[in-house]
């Protein structure tokens, strides 16, 4: 079984450079020391994916415009670029092309939810068939699935992998979980539904084809080819009719000093041209780099935002139980000392926190007012830039007045010259005809790629509609082999004492030592327990009627393990050796079919080389990449 979803490659596009990953089948581990941009690869993956919004990052800022994510979804590639730091923007995707073999403008999509029909997570939903679902009393969302692929550092050991504690996060969980392994109850009704919608839809493009087909019809060019082959007839008869006038020209003896004023004018215009074309690459960078100052001004923001918020919540943790010996801690409610260290609690200092957002204050209204002035920068580029137009038209129509006075010298050849000019500006108006229809035939080729992908997703959907309704999925049987999974995950990665592991099958979730996994009092045993957990899910959805992407993210599985370990069971380096045996192992079963992405700092010696597709320094100084952005100018 093919894969439902793989990453091809992730591109950063640079001011200086692009900064790219190229992703391979199976297993891809990216290694270096902190503050490399490790994580930064996997949060950039999340953003193109539709994230709300991103993390701050300083490089990023300082380098970078956009992020374009290359992926493909069932055999179809795509590309989805979206604008850095522009959360509210939307994204732009490309299709990929087997004819012209490249990637073609499909269509712009909103960050919003899905039940927006111009949504990316609506796109995404419906190249996996899973669209127009409802959970819960609400719309199933792309997000809600990748949740299940993407394991953050900040989740792998927080004891509440999928948001379960809190009902406005956990309430789409458990139907997500179901609709994974093909046990939702309402999934056979909401892909009809959605068939109903996507037939539809394919009707509507189907119709704007036919209207476009028949006004190109009637104008007898009906493809690119013919469009080609007509510019290249007309472009080659201006040539020779403009060298037939030039010959006259120099055979007809013209009186160049009436002419001198208007060649005078025409040099004028050129380096007029000239200069301006130089000036509009010049404000085209000027405007580049006004946008990656804005860009450090909201990362700022962000920062003073972060760092007020701690000074109030750091003072908020009051321990009532040791998290060392798990014994009842006595609290002198009275007391302005630390439960645990007895320590004065330090007070901030109101004229910091003033200060910070006087700061803050201060850096909105400069974002605010560089938000405004580069509007007015973009508008001057607009007016150079229509101010090249217009003098590139006053040259042509110089060259053309040229012409005329020359015509006006050759009495013997008049005629032929005047005819020579009607059919230039014939000539020309075709040219302007052919550019019309050639525009016409490029948003024709989009609706017709929209078409190809709609009737290959219905396709699709009635395929997964008659599987569906075929396959009966015993959720016993899902639960006892995810079940036995999580167990055989656990024994490969040397949890210490494990015993009675397994599903729950109310809460989906997974149980070590007869507790649940959050209760086990451990952070390096939940750890293990979720990327275990998420592997089992992975490994046991690889089914074609199942509905997981076969994509697992992991962030830092070295966590709380090996020799930085505050818990004596889990300082063996062996056990996070033995995590990356597993994903070898796996690897090598399951390459074709699920593609892992590891983030950790550092490996082991045994990890194949073939296996780690981006490696850091830290420095730059062993023949590896500083980081992610390599090229930060100091």
């Amino acid at each position: 079984m093919g894969k439902k979803f793989k990453l091809i490659k992730l591109s950063l596009i640079g001011t200086r450079k692009n900064y790219e990953v190229i992703f391979k089948d199976g297993l891809n581990y990216i290694s270096g020391p902190t503050s490399t941009g490790k994580t930064l690869i996997l949060e950039m993956i999340n953003y193109a994916l539709g994230s709300e919004k991103h993390k701050s990052y300083i490089e990023l800022g300082q380098s970078c415009t956009f992020v374009k994510l290359e992926i493909e979804i069932k055999d179809l590639k795509y590309i989805i670029k979206r604008k850095l730091f522009e959360f509210n923007e939307p994204v732009a995707v490309f299709a990929w092309d087997l004819e012209s073999n490249k990637f073609k403008y499909l269509d712009r999509f909103d960050i919003d939810i899905p039940s927006n029909p111009k949504s990316l997570t609506f796109f995404l939903l419906e190249k996996l068939d899973l669209s127009n679902i409802k959970v819960a009393k609400q719309d199933f969302s792309f997000r809600d699935l990748f949740k299940y692929s993407y394991l953050k550092q900040t989740e792998i050991d927080n004891e509440n992998i999928m948001g379960e504690k809190n009902w406005q996060t956990s309430i789409k969980r458990k139907p997500t979980f179901e609709i994974i392994f093909n046990i939702y109850d309402e999934l056979l009704a909401g892909l009809k539904a959605s068939l109903k919608v996507k037939n539809d839809e394919l009707k509507e493009s189907q119709t704007k084809v036919n209207s476009i087909n028949e006004f190109l019809q009637r104008s007898e060019m009906m493809d690119f080819k013919t469009y080609l082959n007509k510019r290249s007839d007309v472009d080659k008869s201006i040539i020779e009719k403009q060298k037939e006038l030039y010959d006259i020209k120099i055979t007809g003896n013209i009186k160049e000093e009436s002419t001198l004023e208007l060649q005078n004018k025409i040099l004028k215009l050129k380096n007029q041209c000239e200069k301006l074309g130089r000036n509009i690459i010049e404000q085209t960078q000027y405007v580049n780099k006004l946008i990656l100052l804005k860009n450090q001004y909201i990362s700022e923001i962000s920062k003073i935002d972060f760092i007020v918020e701690g000074y109030h919540a750091l003072n908020r943790f009051d321990y009532v139980i040791c998290p060392s010996c798990l014994q009842s801690i006595d609290i002198d409610v009275s007391s302005n000392k630390c439960n645990l260290c007895g320590k004065e609690k330090i007070e901030p200092e109101i004229e910091e926190i003033l200060s910070l957002k006087h700061d803050k204050k201060t850096l909105i209204k400069k974002n605010k007012e560089l938000g405004d002035y580069i509007q007015n920068e973009e508008l001057n580029l607009e007016l150079m830039m229509k101010e090249c137009s217009d003098l590139k038209n006053d040259l042509f129509n110089s060259e053309k007045e040229l012409l005329h006075l020359h015509k006006h010298y050759i009495n013997p050849l008049m005629e032929r010259i005047e005819q020579l000019n009607y059919e230039i500006g014939e000539a020309n108006r075709i040219i302007t005809e052919l550019e019309s229809n050639h525009k016409m035939l490029i948003e024709l080729d989009r609706i017709k790629t929209l078409c190809k992908d709609k009737e290959k997703s219905v396709e699709d959907l009635k395929d997964k509609i008659r599987n569906t309704e075929s396959t009966v999925t015993d959720k016993e049987d899902v639960i006892k082999n995810l079940s036995e999974q999580l167990t055989k995950n656990l024994i490969a990665f040397d949890f210490p004492k494990l015993e009675n592991s397994y599903i729950d099958g109310k809460t989906y979730l997974p149980h070590v030592r007869e507790r649940l996994y959050s209760e086990l009092g451990s952070l390096a045993g939940v750890t293990l327990i979720t990327m275990a957990y998420y592997l089992a899910i992975a490994i046991c959805a690889n089914q074609e009627t199942f509905n997981h992407l076969g994509l697992i993210i992991i962030d830092s599985p070295r966590k709380n393990l090996g020799a930085d370990s505050k818990e004596k069971t889990f300082k063996d380096e062996e056990i996070f050796n033995s995590i990356v045996s597993f994903l070898i192992e796996v690897d090598k079963e399951y390459r074709t079919d699920i593609q892992f992405v590891v983030v950790n700092n550092g490996y082991p010696i045994f990890l194949n080389k073939n296996d780690i597709i981006k490696e850091f320094d830290g420095d730059g100084r062993k023949g590896l990449p500083y980081g992610m952005i390599d090229d930060i100018q100091g």
